[in-house]
């Protein structure tokens, strides 16, 4: 997962991702926790979801009505791969 230091990293991220028809996994930090969580952004949803990180979130990447939440990072997924290799690996 690629750490980012500022908004254009997941601006960045994000357009490509778009452009190679692929969706993000975004490594984000939960007050209270010791470890982030991951959450998946589908392709079709990027731009709804950078539209709301553009209004919610600041330049640092924190999201506005709570500092402790924050995009730590990011990666270009497959995300329906990942999860049938998932579902495979458990049902056998």
């Amino acid at each position: 997962m690629k750490e980012f230091n500022k908004f254009q990293d997941l601006i960045d991220i994000a357009i490509k991702a778009k452009e190679c028809n692929r969706d993000i996994a975004l490594e984000l930090t939960v007050p209270g926790r010791e470890k982030t969580e991951i959450i998946i952004v589908k392709n079709e949803n990027i731009d709804y979801k950078l539209d709301y990180y553009c209004k919610n979130y600041n330049e640092n990447l924190e999201l506005n009505r709570c500092k402790d939440i924050k995009i730590k990072g990011g990666a270009i997924v497959l995300w329906d791969t990942m999860y049938l290799m998932f579902k495979n690996n458990f049902n056998k």
